[in-house]
């Protein structure tokens, strides 16, 4: 395997390499909703962040390989810390995820040292491990809720994904100025032009963008629940990562479905290729290894999440 001409391959080679691998290796594919529909091909459950650290709990598989970036990968590798953990491309990383680092925050803990600290789930090890309690897009709002209103709350890194949360639950949150491009990019007036070009079509976001673009939305969710969305609507505008509309249309050719802007694609999901996630599986390679206190610490913080879902 290790000699083996990649490049002469086609889709259909690789496809069967894939699951020949599978078996031989014990391995289960994860796939983010947002890869390019080859990977998601070959991926034995294809999801959201969430979706993913529940079913990364619960494999028996003996390997993992994480179609997606680091910090999901990381996340697998907390929850099945006996399993071998393989990224798909060795720098597939997350800007969002590292505008700020563990530094940023324990100086925020020390300015608020009674806070709860609510960690958004695209987010390195190093900062779940600084973290009282991980959230997802889905349970984020649930789990602020469930905080006692007189306990102050630290919010990192997504300042959308809080600002969000904070204007649902009507709390104050202290966050960090961080944002995902992807879907920070996108501006009220874009949307209000999609709104009056496709005027039947309900508007569905990732609250990741920004509030205002949030509370011009019939739906804020997670990927997840925009897939669950669709299949009881007929026309969708589908309001994050190109990647998800590319699957939708895929599975569901005869929906009326549009994406809220084209410009919507994060460069990192997109570095992991066909070719590069088998080979990947093939070699073995781009394993993921966390430091045993900071996975000891993270877990705390994962392990809370997951009593939400």
């Amino acid at each position: 395997m290790l000699n083996i001409d990649w490049n002469s391959l086609s889709n259909d080679d690789l496809y069967t390499i894939a699951e020949n691998l599978k078996k031989e290796k014990n391995c289960f594919i994860l796939a983010h909703n947002y890869q390019n529909m080859e990977v998601q091909k070959i991926a034995d459950y294809v999801g959201d962040s969430l979706q993913m650290a529940i079913v990364a709990s619960k494999t028996d598989a003996k390997m993992i390989l994480l179609c997606g970036i680091k910090i999901m990968a990381e996340t697998t590798k907390i929850l099945n810390p006996d399993k071998k953990v393989l990224m798909s491309h060795f720098d597939a990383d997350c800007p969002l995820a590292n505008m700020k680092t563990p530094d940023d925050l324990r100086a925020l803990r020390k300015k608020y040292p009674d806070a709860e600290v609510v960690c958004y789930v695209n987010s390195p090890a190093a900062l779940k491990a600084e973290s009282t309690i991980t959230c997802t897009s889905s349970n984020a709002e649930k789990i602020i809720s469930s905080i006692p209103e007189d306990k102050q709350i630290i919010f990192v890194p997504d300042k959308n994904i809080g600002a969000w949360v904070a204007y649902k639950n009507n709390r104050e949150l202290i966050m960090f100025d961080s944002y995902c491009y992807v879907h920070e990019q996108i501006t009220l007036e874009e949307t209000m032009m999609m709104r009056e070009e496709f005027p039947d079509y309900s508007l569905i976001v990732h609250p990741e963008c920004s509030l205002d673009v949030c509370k011009e939305a019939d739906l804020v969710c997670s990927t997840g629940q925009m897939i669950d969305f669709v299949k009881k609507n007929d026309r969708v505008i589908i309001g994050t990562e190109i990647g998800l509309y590319d699957q939708l249309k895929y599975h569901y050719p005869e929906k009326h479905l549009v994406p809220l802007n084209l410009k919507m694609v994060c460069k990192n999901m997109k570095k992991t290729n066909l070719q590069g996630a088998v080979r990947a599986l093939a070699e073995e390679k781009y394993e993921i290894t966390v430091p045993e206190i900071m996975k000891q610490k993270a877990k705390k913080s994962l392990d809370r999440m997951l009593l939400f879902i």
